[in-house]
């Protein structure tokens, strides 16, 4: 897979920020990514910095892209639609959970675009919405796929940035959806699979086992 680029709207500022530090190469880094193929561009939507016409112009349905409002309430206030694969975020953000974000996104994105991917003894299907195992094949919500590509390239996520991540801007939302699905996903793996270590927890974290 090549390179992801960010490519910022909106916020001159901002895009020095993340130059100075480095976040497309520690991206790249972290993924592992090949610079000599083609690249993934992620546009980065600074809506502070742009009329509301203007932002919703560039949120392109299956693009990946991550909106920065400074207020709550913009999305709703502004009539935005978001895709799958669009994240917003309030600001002010933590560049740490930023750049993880980047990179759940980007496997989602690319996961989506090649239809199929392995994880351990495991196939995951974006098109059937599955996950399959010596010929056992099992239907997956769409917050279940989610969660399995969030924990994918990372080493330990802990609630709240999964909650951010996957269910977005929902600040209404019952904390206890999380657990929830949790819940019934390590069941349904338990049920078909026998695989009772599929997602893991240590000290809050949460991970994929190896």
């Amino acid at each position: 897979m090549g390179n992801i680029n960010l490519v910022i709207f909106g916020s001159d500022t901002f895009s020095d920020i993340i130059n100075e530090l480095e976040i497309n190469y520690i991206i790249n880094k972290d993924l592992n990514l090949n610079k000599n193929k083609e690249g993934t561009q992620i546009r980065i939507l600074f809506s502070d910095g742009m009329k509301s016409c203007k932002v919703k112009e560039n949120l392109i349905e299956n693009f990946p892209i991550i909106l920065l409002c400074k207020s709550k309430d913009y999305i709703k206030r502004n009539n935005i639609t978001l895709s799958s694969f669009h994240v917003p975020l309030t600001l002010p953000i933590d560049i740490l959970s930023f750049i993880e974000i980047i990179k759940i996104l980007y496997t989602k994105f690319i996961f989506f675009k090649k239809s199929k991917i392995i994880i351990n003894d495991y196939e995951i299907d974006s098109n059937q919405r599955s996950i399959s195992k010596k010929k056992i094949k099992v239907k997956l919500t769409e917050k279940e796929l989610e969660l399995i590509l969030a924990l994918k390239n990372n080493n330990g996520l802990n609630k709240s940035f999964l909650l951010k991540s996957i269910w977005k801007h929902s600040l209404d939302l019952d904390t206890h959806a999380f657990e929830t699905h949790l819940h019934r996903l390590r069941k349904k793996i338990y049920k078909y699979f026998r695989d009772d270590s599929f997602i893991i927890e240590k000290k809050s974290l949460y991970y994929l086992a190896n």
